[in-house]
């Protein structure tokens, strides 16, 4: 009966779209009603509606008479009404004898998307559960065991999903530098170029080339609302502005900041776009680390203590190694006045269990600064969202201050850096081979792969080339190989006596040949082998071929 509004149960499977093969006749309650007004009878049977896409539960009729569709998992009968319901639509003179069932057939075009897709998709697996959608492109993640549904995929959800010229989906992780993703076009046009309202503002942008979360919109509008007007926001990470552009519409002043020459093309674009005085943004394309060393701290000190100051950091992979840069600054000496702390927020992703912990554990491992507790910096930890099983994205509110803008790093890379010691890499790990030194974190830099492998004091384990579990599983093999050697060495010496006792027996001198005038036949003795010692033998020599390269 549950099943009754889903889609037949033969189309499970199907990679290849057939909407005529949805088609499903059911019988459905219907409720007539002659010359009585609508408006009195639609709220009294509101909540028994059949609700369908592309169907009208109020079925007019030229003549005085209206049907009234009724959802038949609900109600099945006179009877199924409430007792309540029944009497008030017996005061409008509706009773059983208006009540009746008809014959109806589903279409494909009857079913939302997610009732196609999970009629179509594997039972047994996770289906496609999510999407996003970026003006006019529809956005998926398909996990592997998808792909050989991904056309029907994308058939559906151009079908249905309004507005959608574009299906696509993510072909590798976000794992470069400027944050984009390989995508392949699963249906619709290729043009990757769409509009985006959010926020009270406008945002053109090239798909292909920028990043661009939709649900990341209700963050974005949390933090503008944050900002007090006329306050000073360093956007470290602007993408295409999600957070900068409406702050600006908002009177602040904005210092914008992305490394992806797209980003900041469409950044200026966007700008513009939204009518943003010249006054109140600056825009610059340079390396996070950079902009904090340079632009951050020339224009800090100008509005420190006039005016309220916010960075915000949103690279959620890598933000955090970002936070270094921050310390020490400012020396003691070039300090002029008291500075008023910075608002700071800063996301990553936290994986694994207690995401809260592991938040608290990166901060600490990244700002490390001399005789300063980090913890106590922390104002506020907020999980994001969820992106996946044991995987949060998390935004760390901090709190910086004098400690830290003038404080002194206990970062092993800075206190090199001081002394003009070389930072000794001899090769960067497998996952991060196309990051630029630059966004590799500490704990990646100074390990040093093979024999001189160090143990570092952090969350996180970096394995070496000859691992001591490798180690462990060499050293049983050689000291058995050894004691092989050494039993078949002893078997050898016990065959070779009983040899040499054999040989004697056979050899008689010269001499007792000449004084036997008749040759005289002596039986062979017969030497036994200690069946043990030749089956050992046997066993040692097997052991050896097969140990051989």
């Amino acid at each position: 009966m549950q099943d009754l509004l889903k889609p037949p149960a033969h189309v499970q499977l199907m990679k290849q779209l057939d909407r005529a093969a949805f088609a499903k006749t059911i019988e459905i309650p219907l409720l007539k009603a002659r010359n009585i007004k609508l408006s009195s009878v639609i709220p009294i049977v509101k909540p028994f509606l059949l609700k369908l896409r592309k169907f009208k539960s109020i079925r007019p009729s030229e003549s005085d008479e209206v049907g009234i569709y009724l959802n038949p998992l609900l109600v099945g009968s006179w009877g199924d009404f409430p007792n309540e319901t029944r009497a008030s639509l017996e005061t409008l003179s509706l009773n059983h004898s208006n009540f009746t069932v008809e014959s109806f057939t589903l279409q494909y075009e009857h079913y939302s998307v997610e009732a196609i897709l999970q009629a179509v998709l594997p039972k047994e697996q996770e289906g496609c559960s999510s999407f996003t959608t970026v003006g006019h492109i529809v956005h998926v993640n398909l996990r592997e065991h998808l792909m050989p549904y991904k056309d029907i995929i994308g058939e559906v959800l151009y079908d249905n999903v309004p507005n959608c010229k574009s299906v696509v989906n993510k072909t590798n992780m976000i794992d470069n530098t400027y944050r984009n993703f390989q995508m392949e076009i699963l249906k619709g046009d290729s043009n990757m170029q769409t509009e985006v309202k959010a926020n009270n503002c406008r945002f053109q942008f090239d798909f292909a080339s920028v990043y661009w979360n939709s649900r990341l919109g209700t963050e974005h509008e949390r933090i503008v609302k944050a900002l007090k007007p006329h306050s000073v926001l360093f956007d470290v990470f602007a993408g295409v502005g999600p957070f900068s552009i409406p702050a600006a519409k908002k009177k602040c002043t904005v210092f914008a900041n992305d490394l992806n020459p797209q980003s900041f093309k469409w950044l200026v674009h966007n700008k513009k776009l939204n009518k943003i005085p010249e006054n109140l943004f600056n825009e610059y394309n340079m390396d996070g680390r950079d902009f904090i060393k340079t632009v951050f701290k020339e224009n800090f000190p100008r509005f420190s203590g006039k005016h309220p100051v916010y960075v915000t950091m949103n690279l959620p992979a890598l933000a955090v190694e970002f936070l270094e840069a921050f310390v020490g600054l400012y020396s003691l000496e070039e300090e002029t006045q008291e500075f008023e702390p910075v608002t700071l927020y800063v996301y990553c992703f936290a994986k694994g269990e207690g995401p809260e912990k592991i938040t608290r554990n990166l901060i600490e491992s990244s700002l490390r600064v001399k005789n300063v507790d980090i913890q106590t910096k922390i104002t506020e930890l907020f999980k994001v969202r969820t992106v996946s099983s044991m995987k949060e994205m998390m935004r760390v509110t901090l709190s910086l201050d004098r400690d830290i803008l003038t404080g002194v790093a206990k970062s092993k890379r800075k206190l090199q850096a001081e002394l003009g010691i070389k930072e000794d890499v001899k090769r960067l790990c497998r996952s991060e081979v196309n990051l630029p030194m630059r966004f590799c974190t500490w704990k990646q830099r100074n390990v040093n792969m093979g024999k001189n492998k160090k143990k570092l004091n952090s969350v996180f384990k970096v394995a070496g080339a000859k691992s001591l579990k490798m180690k462990a599983k060499a050293k049983p093999v050689k000291s058995e190989l050894k004691n092989i050697k050494l039993k078949t060495k002893e078997k050898v010496l016990e065959i070779d006596k009983a040899l040499d006792g054999l040989r004697g027996t056979f050899i008689t001198t010269s001499t007792e040949i000449k004084q036997t005038n008749k040759p005289k036949t002596t039986p062979l003795p017969s030497v036994k082998v200690d069946e043990n010692v030749e089956n050992n033998r046997i066993e040692a020599t097997e052991k050896l071929e097969t140990m051989q390269l």
